[in-house]
């Protein structure tokens, strides 16, 4: 025959139990949330500015700023444009949010005259919309994630990122023919 047990080790068995159970639900409950905040991705869905915008409040900061170089990449949870350029005393960048177009930092530095600079022809280059078509068709598989618009050596060119699961495949594509450039 078992001895019943008294009611102070019943209760402390209890506590035990509450306090393991309390501790497992915590712990699942972090994990949850941790999964949630870590899956919170950019998605190009969220980009509202386009690049035109986005220049022109690049310009609202840099008055005669020349623009060398566009960058529109994913940034945590959302995407952002950086813009550099110069004029005749500065270096210029801006960072802005593609999708609210506030502006999140900016720089200014003096310039190195000993650098050359190449101003983009925004007129003559083709659309994102565009490059990423052409970046999508040469790797035939993935979706375009990154972008960066510059002038490599006095050529303009796009240089796309396209992500396929875990692998990512840089596109090179000359900005005003069309043609994709082989670094090889």
């Amino acid at each position: 025959m078992t001895k019943p047990s008294s009611l102070k080790s019943r209760l402390v068995r209890m506590m035990a139990v509450t306090v393991l159970t309390t501790s497992a639900i915590g712990g699942i409950s972090f994990a949850i949330n941790s999964t949630t905040v870590s899956a919170a991705r950019a998605t190009t869905a969220d980009i509202k500015l386009n690049q035109a915008q986005a220049v022109q409040r690049f310009h609202r900061l840099f008055k005669d700023a020349q623009v060398t170089e566009i960058t529109l990449e994913p940034k945590g949870n959302r995407y952002q444009y950086q813009i550099d350029g110069f004029d005749k005393e500065q270096e210029y960048t801006a960072v802005i949010n593609a999708k609210t177009g506030k502006i999140r930092w900016s720089h200014s530095t003096k310039l190195d005259h000993d650098d050359k600079y190449y101003a983009l022809d925004l007129n003559k280059t083709i659309s994102r919309q565009d490059a990423t078509k052409l970046a999508e068709n040469e790797t035939k598989q993935g979706k375009a994630q990154r972008w960066k618009l510059e002038n490599d050596d006095g050529q303009q060119t796009w240089e796309v990122d396209v992500i396929d699961g875990h692998h990512t495949t840089e596109v090179k594509i000359n900005a005003l023919t069309k043609d994709i450039i082989n670094d090889n």
